[in-house]
């Protein structure tokens, strides 16, 4: 019996968890004692890594803790680090079986930072070709697993079209990107890099936005931490500090998916697919009114004739997005979103929560069949194109 309770749900937002010593099994050796070390090195986090590894060495070597393991993959304890398959290729598809979905979208996580918190430039450049080299092994033993490669902007356009192009090669349907250029740098929606947009169009890519891709995922000033409190420590991964920045989670999303409406991108690149994935969902109704307020406000006040309807109009044509678990989607459903969202268990983070279909189940009573199927499947299809 899967955990999946119905046969056509497809996943839009799963991780790997790489280990100490993964990324270097990737990368060149050139660059191998540049990089810096997983986890900002951090002792605590390191400990609770060796001991899943140790777990899982345990699991291999009896059969009654790997069903032990496959009993309870889904509890608390068995996610992060711990989470069946969370790092071994062979043993996430153990896990895909048992999670009984038709397709899952596969991000990194620590090693993500680890490349990017290089010194260098071309120690970051060498750290995501690893990366991606890595992304794509894991991947490789299960075609339901559609890993993202990471094509870096920051770099200018031809070195974005180099990254995206590897990554074609080596067999990706899906890559991340970041939402805001360094400072000094082009913004992504700069004339230059129409030439990589045309290359992801063409080769029918999809494209996604994700939190902690976004130079500087965090966007609260640290001065509203000025409070006769304290500024909340940080857990490792990419989930916000606490309810402040949950409240800015998807913010630099909405100002790079608006840039892509106002400079006119997605009216030049017709066939262009955003996923935005664990950024929220609720702010998506809002967001789409407000955007075309400000297109009425602005549009006879500076040039905005790229814009050929209306911006709510382009985020439905090229846009899709995942809640979080405990989100009110039916809500988001019945009012203007059911061709927008999809389904997402965020495996084997912890946000994704131990039961993540029963809390999105919880506010879908009396839904229709057609905009839960929508929901489970038919917006993460289109998403994907003719790769799936």
């Amino acid at each position: 019996m899967t955990y999946a309770h119905r046969k056509d749900i497809y996943d839009a937002d799963t991780h790997m968890m790489e280990h100490p010593n993964w990324i270097y099994d990737f990368a060149d050796e050139d660059i191998k004692e540049h990089l810096e070390p997983i986890v900002e090195g951090d002792d605590e986090a390191l400990e609770r890594i060796d001991e899943a590894l140790n777990n899982f060495e345990l699991r291999q070597s009896s059969p009654q803790l790997l069903e032990e393991a496959k009993k309870q993959f889904m509890n608390w304890n068995h996610k992060g680090w711990e989470g069946l398959g969370a790092f071994d290729a062979n043993e996430r598809k153990l896990a895909n079986d048992l999670l009984g979905f038709k397709a899952h979208i596969v991000f990194p996580t620590s090693a993500f930072d680890q490349v990017l918190a290089a010194k260098e430039e071309r120690i970051i450049i060498g750290g995501v070709e690893a990366l991606n080299r890595g992304m794509a092994s894991f991947c490789s033993v299960d075609s339901r697993m559609h890993g993202a490669a990471y094509v870096p902007f920051a770099f200018g356009a031809e070195k974005a079209l180099d990254f995206l192009r590897e990554a074609i090669r080596s067999g990706f349907s899906v890559i991340m990107i970041d939402t805001v250029a360094p400072e000094g740098r082009q913004a992504f929606t700069h004339p230059d890099f129409d030439i990589v947009w045309s290359e992801i169009q063409e080769n029918d890519i999809t494209i996604t936005l994700h939190v902690g891709a976004d130079n500087g995922w965090d966007p609260v000033p640290l001065s509203f931490y000025n409070n006769d409190g304290q500024v909340p420590s940080h857990k490792e991964g990419d989930a916000p500090r606490d309810a402040l920045a949950y409240m800015g989670i998807s913010y630099n999303a909405e100002l790079f998916l608006a840039s892509m409406i106002f400079d006119g991108i997605f009216q030049r690149f017709p066939h262009l697919r955003v996923g935005v994935v664990e950024l929220g969902a609720s702010w998506i109704i809002s967001w789409m009114k407000q955007l075309d307020q400000s297109f009425r406000a602005f549009r006879r006040l500076q040039d905005l004739s790229q814009v050929k309807l209306l911006p709510s109009e382009y985020v439905m044509q090229h846009i899709k997005l995942t809640p979080f678990a405990g989100e009110d989607i039916g809500w988001l459903l019945n009012n203007g979103a059911e061709d927008l969202l999809m389904f997402a268990s965020d495996y084997p983070h912890h946000e994704g929560t131990d039961d993540p279909i029963s809390r999105f189940e919880k506010t879908m009573i009396g839904i229709n069949e057609d905009k839960k199927s929508k929901f489970y499947s038919e917006n993460f299809k289109s998403l994907l194109g003719s790769h799936l």
